[in-house]
């Protein structure tokens, strides 16, 4: 296992650079990312053409797009200054913010990475065992009023079911039971640590249940297939014929031997629930990376969306490298020997 992941991680080093070439490739050839209006502040209007030219000129030189005395640099030398930056940890300089995009991501990151790390677990504890009951019990009330339920959420777009949390549960003409943007109030400065935490709970009710009605009702779904695959097996026949319980052999067989879907699809779920951050932070006002990255995007701001890229990219390949693994940690006969 130790000369699979070592493996595995030198293998990573070319699979990251050709991802990162694609990158480039498409940001620097997308019309307008570069020197587009939008990157020199509102509408991109400056008080003269001189200070615009200026400007433009300044912003081409931190994007390694000209050198020092203004000439045009080679392509492939564009490339390589910014892969050579991006692997020190210098990810350049926000040109709508005027600030590192270093210092912005070391902002927003905690917070993104947060509430998904809370979603990732809230959807998986509820429909791991949601989806083994429903197929156990199969045919029954329950599997039609799980599968009912699943098949509804599913099929809700994030935006409408987002537009209704605020409408209704935080709007103060009506249910009023949770803030509508945010995620902490203005006040923390004088709460205690618990209070800290419940302020900080209460607020991400909403972008929570957003992120993760959606990841609940597919995993559900992937788990009851799983399940019934297995259940219909010759060992589970034989277990059964060898007097084991049903109990026992759901948890201690069946279970693990459908892990293997859902292994697969963690390798997914964190890269996704980055990409639904978009969405989610944009609309409940959460200053996170989903929301810095749609600012970028309107703003032409190429710095920011190059590093956002770059660092969702190598977080698809560690959950690769996770998932890899845990394959072999649930199911015996999986050797990278």
């Amino acid at each position: 296992m130790l000369h699979y992941i070592l493996r595995r991680l030198f293998l990573m080093v070319p699979t990251l650079i050709g991802m990162t070439l694609v990158l480039f490739a498409v940001v620097r050839f997308a019309p307008g990312l570069t020197t587009g209006g939008g990157a020199f502040g509102a509408g991109g209007q400056m008080r003269n053409q001189q200070a615009r030219a200026a400007a433009e000129q300044a912003v081409k030189k931190r994007l390694h797009l000209v050198d020092a005395q203004g000439h045009d640099i080679w392509l492939p030398m564009q490339y390589i200054y910014w892969l050579n930056d991006t692997l020190h940890g210098d990810f350049g300089e926000s040109v709508q913010y005027n600030l590192p995009v270093a210092t912005l991501l070391k902002e927003r990151i905690p917070v993104t990475l947060s509430i998904n790390l809370v979603v990732a677990f809230i959807v998986y504890l509820l429909a791991i065992p949601g989806g083994m009951l429903a197929s156990v019990k199969r045919g029954k009330s329950f599997d039609l009023f799980w599968g009912f339920g699943t098949l509804a959420l599913f099929s809700l777009p994030i935006m409408w079911v987002g537009s209704m949390e605020i409408g209704f549960l935080a709007n103060p003409q009506y249910l009023d039971w949770f803030p509508a943007a945010g995620i902490h109030s203005t006040n923390t400065m004088w709460m205690t640590f618990a209070q800290y935490v419940k302020d900080y709970l209460w607020h991400i009710v909403l972008p929570i249940s957003c992120l993760s009605y959606g990841g609940l009702a597919f995993i559900s779904k992937l788990k009851r297939a799983a399940m019934l695959d297995n259940l219909g097996q010759d060992y589970v026949r034989t277990a059964r014929a060898k007097g084991l319980s049903e109990l026992t052999i759901v948890t201690r067989h069946v279970f693990r031997n459908s892990l293997l879907p859902m292994i697969t699809i963690f390798a997914g779920l964190i890269p996704g629930l980055l990409g639904g951050a978009v969405v989610t932070e944009t609309m409940f006002s959460i200053k996170g990376m989903g929301e810095l990255m749609l600012t970028a995007v309107f703003s032409r701001d190429l710095p920011i969306i190059q590093a956002e890229a770059f660092i969702g990219s190598v977080i698809s390949l560690i959950c690769l490298l996770i998932t890899d693994i845990c394959y072999a940690l649930a199911d015996p006969r999986v050797s990278y020997d």
